[in-house]
């Protein structure tokens, strides 16, 4: 397996590729968000690749030894605005038939390449929705996110970087 930081560039040349990924990802997830589907993480990435986010957006990709896409961990910021502190970061995904100890190793990789691309951009903690209730559980125990509801968002998370 190996992991790449990419810019929208990248993205649109493998987009077939990464959509098919992401569907396949996500096709039985349980959403934590009322309505959400597997087209939240394909449209909600799709702004990104095509430069609705704003500059400085790169991704995190895993592709196997015959260059597929098995995983990725998309729109990480890499541009900071003047006092901003805090960032939003994108789907964290891995294809259904890559085996529990290389999923680990896959997503363990992602949130260190991430957590140091943020930090090296100034950013000092992650705010984020969980998308999926699997994820909130895996991410609040293994990579210290936690649940900080506010009146106007019940799905919001922290991870001080």
């Amino acid at each position: 397996m190996e992991i790449m930081l990419v810019d929208a560039t990248f993205m649109k040349k493998r987009w077939d590729d990464i959509e098919s990924a992401l569907r396949r990802a996500f096709e039985d997830s349980q959403f934590n968000d009322e309505g959400y589907t597997a087209d939240n993480p394909v449209e909600f990435t799709r702004s990104a690749v095509e430069g609705r986010m704003g500059p400085g957006i790169k991704h995190l990709v895993a592709v196997d030894e015959s260059g597929k896409v098995i995983g990725g961990f998309f729109c990480i910021h890499t541009v900071r605005k003047e006092g901003q502190e805090a960032t939003d970061a994108g789907w964290i995904f891995a294809v259904p038939e890559l085996d529990r100890e290389s999923r680990r190793e896959m997503v363990d990789t992602f949130f260190e390449r991430a957590f140091q691309t943020l930090r090296a951009a100034g950013f000092k903690r992650i705010e984020s929705n969980m998308g999926t209730s699997a994820g909130a559980k895996s991410l609040s125990r293994r990579y210290g996110f936690v649940h900080a509801p506010t009146a106007e968002r019940a799905n919001r998370w922290i991870r001080e970087l």
